[in-house]
């Protein structure tokens, strides 16, 4: 990171110049006291949250901002759960280094992305309705995947800001400033993605995206939504090089949920983004039955921004069961990369079995 100019924009995010805002500004105590970690963590998490309504027809929001499911309540997550539990790999703020934490049905898959108005309207479809493969069913469980993903990598953000206004001596640190620049340049990447959601959702026009549904005939006991700037193949070959600065990263969107007697998986992409995606396209459709749930087992745990588990399940798996599906989730198949000289095999059995549970 190059040194920040006195007349540059503070990194806290303030919209003030550096000289007029953390230049000078001492550490905040309270906040480096080891002792008051857990208590300064819950704060910070809970000052950064965003509400906002993500629907790009603002004119017509209801005046509160709810706690929308990203995946649904009444239909999935009440399929799934234990008397009114579910399971995610996702901490809540008094314990945020939980590999699995406990969450009523209510709160779960819960974001502050839409107003009660459009949250109601725009899912309505899929909310009340079986999934019927359309464009329009499609289109609304990948913008929901997109719309979690983009509203949290904005909270992130927010987020590393608020550090650097506690700890202004942070500023000009490498480690702060690649994370927050990641972050800065992944919703970039996003940007186009979402003015075509938006375009599609003024227009009611849901047919601009390519999808590979599969459909498995037992009902699973799990559901996972999430998205990934896809770099290889499944074969290995590069897509696209996530660490090139000046690439627009394109993404693949996938949710997984249970419906009655069966279960469903899409993987969806924008139809503009059909040439870099094509092989891979033609490697799922070469998939077969036992294939698939391999590579779901593992892209699930790498990928997703949400999974929900059925207690029951869960419980029964066997601890190293567990502890795979945990460092898959924190990062094996990246470190497998940069250890081995072989790419991470994503058809690679794992130790447990989702589709099993």
């Amino acid at each position: 990171m190059g040194k920040i100019g006195r007349n540059d924009p503070c990194p806290c995010g303030s919209g003030k110049k550096y000289k007029r805002c953390c230049i000078d500004r001492e550490d905040d105590l309270d906040f480096i006291n080891p002792s008051n970690f857990f208590q300064n963590y819950k704060k910070a998490r809970r000052e950064t949250k965003i509400k906002q309504c993500l629907h790009p027809l603002k004119d017509e929001c209801s005046e509160k901002i709810i706690g929308a499911h990203s995946i649904q309540n009444n239909k999935i997550l009440k399929q799934i759960s234990d008397n009114g539990h579910v399971y995610m790999p996702y901490p809540k703020d008094d314990n945020p280094f939980a590999i699995i934490t406990k969450w009523g049905r209510k709160e779960a898959t819960v974001f502050s992305g839409f107003c009660g108005y459009h949250d109601n309207e725009l899912f309505k479809p899929i909310e009340n309705y079986e999934f019927n493969k359309s464009d329009e069913h499609i289109f609304l469980y990948t913008y929901r995947a997109f719309a979690l993903g983009y509203h949290r990598k904005q909270e992130s953000i927010n987020f590393h800001r608020y550090m650097l206004r506690k700890r202004p001596s942070l500023i000009g640190d490498n480690d702060i400033y690649n994370l927050i620049n990641g972050v800065e340049l992944a919703i970039n990447d996003l940007e186009g993605c979402k003015q075509v959601f938006d375009k599609a959702i003024i227009n009611s026009k849901y047919d601009v995206l390519t999808s590979i549904i599969w459909e498995f005939n037992k009902p699973i006991k799990f559901a996972a939504s999430g998205h990934t700037a896809l770099c290889k193949d499944l074969r290995g070959k590069i897509i696209q090089d996530i660490l090139d600065p000046d690439a627009i990263m394109k993404h693949i969107f996938f949710a997984i949920f249970p419906e009655g007697e069966k279960s469903y998986c899409i993987i969806s992409w924008l139809k503009d983004n059909n040439d870099i995606f094509m092989d891979y396209r033609s490697q799922l459709l070469e998939l077969t039955e036992e294939e698939r749930k391999i590579y779901l087992n593992n892209l699930i745990p790498m990928e997703a921004e949400n999974i929900v588990i059925n207690p029951t399940s869960w419980d029964r798996l066997e601890k190293h069961q567990k502890d795979d599906f945990g460092m898959l989730m924190w990062g094996m198949g990246v470190m497998y990369e940069l250890m081995c000289e072989e790419n991470y095999n994503m058809l690679e059995p794992t130790l447990f079995e989702l589709f099993e549970l």
